[in-house]
């Protein structure tokens, strides 16, 4: 067999390899000596069938793997399958049954595009680790047991597009609320989370979180354009712990509905664009402080926004949060679990301590406060404090409710 270049593909003669593609015995030695056969920047048409692989197949870099049809390659349950080097790609290739598919380590440029990810895989179908300029594109994660795509040690350039995301066996959506998620990002920059469909995680769709062993997280980061449904916890979440090690991230476009708790959320963390997003809980037993909730969190701005329905208030600005702006959102039809025993719930926007300190210097203005279910018995802008002089809260539409600009809310204006 000869040298091929990614322009000349070879599709591998099993036999010669004393390669199985029933899936019946173990190949992980004879796989692994037919890629050692190969020199770096080789692309390798596997043949169709089932490869069972107990260890580690370690990639060259520069190799390409590409299916022609119908290749699984099939774990233990226990095992990583391929240990990547720099400039791999993959195309066509379904993975099953391991703790990890693809370990992406201290490496750069790997593609991933068409490809496959079921049938028991425990902790990640994908997990990069202080990796740069990698693209997941086109591809299919059902039913992954923790983490569909796990992202940390400030891995930069990382874009996660058109891909499809559903677990509805492994937790059921807001059944079970886990420590896990789709695309679950500990520490990294300028990740880029696009266009995809991403249903019935345990925990979140997406987060821009931190790593506390590193003691780092993510900035520059965007989730755009994403469709975020039933998920465990929350649809989109950015999170920096409480020293804010995330921030300046975006989450821009995206539709998040009937996530278990808050559809979108900035929790513990600085300087954040939230614009353009639609949201709604039109399930009962979804929700928590805010189908948008902003917590602890100075400098973020949501813009654009609409709130089709929440089952507590639209948008929550607590504890403590500082120079936010809330400007030309529409909400709707907020408090739909709730009833007027339970003032600090069910406003369109709600400025409230949450136990910490009430938010102060927080902009809000021009956004259209409405309800088509009736009149709603809260308010349209409320606060659970009318001691702090700070904010501006003007130019608001507000209709469809008991109280609209509440006293307490007027109070808080000024100085």
């Amino acid at each position: 067999m000869t040298t091929n270049s990614t322009n000349d593909p070879a599709t591998i003669d099993a036999q010669k390899y004393n390669l199985d593609k029933t899936g019946i015995s173990d190949t992980s030695a004879s796989f692994q000596k037919m890629i050692d056969s190969y020199p770096k920047g080789s692309t390798i048409n596997l043949p169709k069938g089932i490869y069972k692989i107990s260890d580690t197949v370690n990639l060259k870099d520069g190799m390409s793997l590409i299916a022609g049809s119908d290749v699984v390659i099939e774990g233990t349950g226990k095992n990583t399958l391929f240990a990547t080097g720099n400039d791999n790609t993959f195309k066509g290739i379904e993975f099953q049954n391991c703790s990890i598919a693809l370990r992406v380590l201290y490496v750069k440029g790997v593609n991933i595009t068409n490809c496959r990810f079921t049938n028991n895989i425990n902790y990640a179908a994908i997990d990069i680790y202080g990796s740069s300029d990698c693209i997941i594109t086109n591809s299919y994660f059902y039913n992954i047991n923790k983490y569909g795509i796990k992202i940390d040690k400030n891995s930069s350039n990382i874009t996660i597009y058109k891909n499809y995301f559903d677990n509805p066996k492994a937790f059921g959506g807001y059944k079970n609320s886990q420590i896990s998620g789709h695309v679950y990002c500990l520490s990294g920059n300028k990740i880029i989370v696009e266009k995809n469909i991403l249903k019935n995680s345990g925990g979140q769709g997406i987060i821009f979180g931190y790593s506390s062993n590193l003691g780092k997280g993510t900035t520059n980061c965007i989730a755009r354009n994403n469709d975020c449904t039933g998920n465990g916890q929350e649809g989109i979440t950015i999170y920096g712990g409480v020293k804010k090690l995330s921030s300046g991230n975006s989450i821009i476009g995206n539709t998040s509905k009937n996530n278990r708790y808050n559809q979108i959320e900035v929790w513990q963390s600085d300087n954040n664009t939230v614009s353009g997003n639609t949201v709604e809980e039109s399930i009962a037993g979804r929700g928590n402080l805010g189908a948008i909730c902003l917590f602890t969190t100075t400098g973020t701005t949501v813009t654009g926004n609409t709130v089709l329905s929440a089952q507590n208030n639209g948008i929550d600005i607590t504890a403590g949060s500082l120079y936010n702006t809330i400007t030309n959102n529409s909400i709707a039809n907020t408090n739909l679990n709730n009833n007027i025993t339970a003032p600090q719930k069910g406003n369109a926007i709600l400025l409230d301590s949450a136990g910490i300190s009430q938010p102060q210097y927080t902009t809000i203005r021009n956004n259209k406060i409405s309800s088509s279910n009736g009149i709603i018995p809260k308010s349209g802008i409320y606060s659970t404090s009318n001691s702090n002089k700070y904010n501006k809260i003007d130019s608001n539409s507000i209709t469809g409710y008991k109280s609209g600009f509440h006293s307490y809310a007027k109070m808080t204006c000024g100085m």
